[in-house]
């Protein structure tokens, strides 16, 4: 409700969503997070990140203290209410995610608009040589998470250190490796451990003129 206070961050995330008349999978994505991420917070089960809860408040206009305390107005008083982003704006961030929950590690650079891509989309701005030719340093990398992956496609991966990286997913029978594009670097068996957090389905390339 605006002018008064909701209980809970979760109570009051719930009402952005429902003022936008977005259903939850629709604000998700518009976030760059999981559906389950937004229903668990909007049920007490989950915290938000400060970077979920900076994204909402540049992304709907809201106003910090009332997202932070109940108190206020929902929206900031400054600038006009803006009509629901479109599902297809999606999330640019300036590494590759870890995680597909909105984590301080994930830091969102800017929001794009892709009309071609599904909703839930992301994408990250790609570091190393490791798929070179075909990925190359900064090129920017459009991810569509939650997919099974089949043999021959680029998947972002997150290792048994946590770390994320992108490798060509190949399958051999019951034996599945990660490949570089660069022969310089070895295939190898991925670790149990091992998540596969989506796999690409476009490449930009930024080329000076």
């Amino acid at each position: 409700m605006r002018g008064g206070a909701v209980e809970s961050i979760g109570d009051r995330i719930r009402e952005i969503r429902r003022s936008r008349k977005m259903t939850q999978k629709a604000f998700s994505a518009s976030l760059g997070i999981v559906q389950g991420f937004i229903c668990s917070i909007e049920k007490g089960r989950k915290v938000p990140s400060n970077t979920l809860v900076i994204a909402l408040q540049n992304l709907y206009e809201i106003n910090s203290q009332w997202l932070e305390s109940g108190v206020g107005e929902m929206y900031q008083k400054s600038r006009p209410v803006l009509p629901s982003v479109p599902v297809n704006a999606i999330p640019l961030y300036q590494v590759a995610p870890v995680s597909l929950e909105s984590t301080s590690a994930n830091v969102v650079a800017e929001y794009i608009s892709l009309p071609q891509f599904t909703p839930g989309c992301f994408a990250f701005t790609y570091s190393g040589d490791f798929m070179s030719p075909t990925i190359r340093d900064g090129d920017i990398v459009v991810v569509k998470p939650d997919t099974e992956p089949v043999s021959g496609e680029i998947i972002l991966i997150v290792g048994q250190w946590g770390e994320s990286f992108l490798r060509r997913f190949r399958r051999k029978g019951d034996e599945v490796f990660c490949s570089a594009d660069n022969s310089s670097y070895s295939s190898f068996k991925p670790d149990p451990t091992s998540k596969i957090l989506g796999t690409v389905q476009a490449v930009w390339r930024r080329i000076k003129i």
